[in-house]
């Protein structure tokens, strides 16, 4: 059964930053249509899309990191960097192992800034939203006191 709530926590957290990813990773693109470089149509719909999909996997990458990592700790015991860093390794390792693949195989020609913001903007996204799931998490009621010990962390059953 621990399996069970385990691989719940982890889909519940890949949704839930399926949902947050999608307005922040849009910041860039929103910019930049405000001073002349709009989206041409029909890009937003898979942009969005996309997005989505790279903020599942984020999510779910921080949530197993978090599972293995943080199996023995509570919301309490977790400090605020700690969770962080969790959530900037969560953010960013599917893009590098994306661009190292691109790399091995495709040898693309895009400039190595373009590369290293991406890694950048979602490393800041995924500490931003990890923060935010455990600020979230520590303000969800706790369980009744007769249920035994405290909740695991990847149980909580807030994202």
């Amino acid at each position: 059964m621990r399996i069970l709530r385990i691989l719940r926590g982890i889909l519940k957290t890949a949704l839930t930053w399926a949902v947050v990813w999608v307005p922040f990773s849009l910041i860039p693109f929103g910019l930049a249509a405000l001073v002349g470089s709009p989206l041409p149509p029909g890009v937003l719909g898979p942009l969005l899309i996309t997005q989505a999909v790279m903020g599942a996997i984020n999510g779910g990458v921080f949530a197993s990191v978090l599972a293995i990592a943080g199996r023995r700790k509570t919301f309490e015991t977790l400090s605020l960097p700690w969770i962080a860093a969790c959530g900037a390794v969560g953010g960013a390792l599917f893009p590098v192992a994306i661009q190292a693949v691109l790399f091995a195989t495709v040898h693309p020609s895009i400039p190595a800034t373009a590369w290293v913001s991406a890694l950048v903007t979602n490393a800041v996204l995924g500490a931003g939203c990890a923060t935010m799931t455990l600020s979230v998490a520590r303000r969800a009621p706790a369980l009744p006191r007769g249920t035994g010990a405290a909740r695991p962390v990847i149980d909580a059953g807030v994202a």
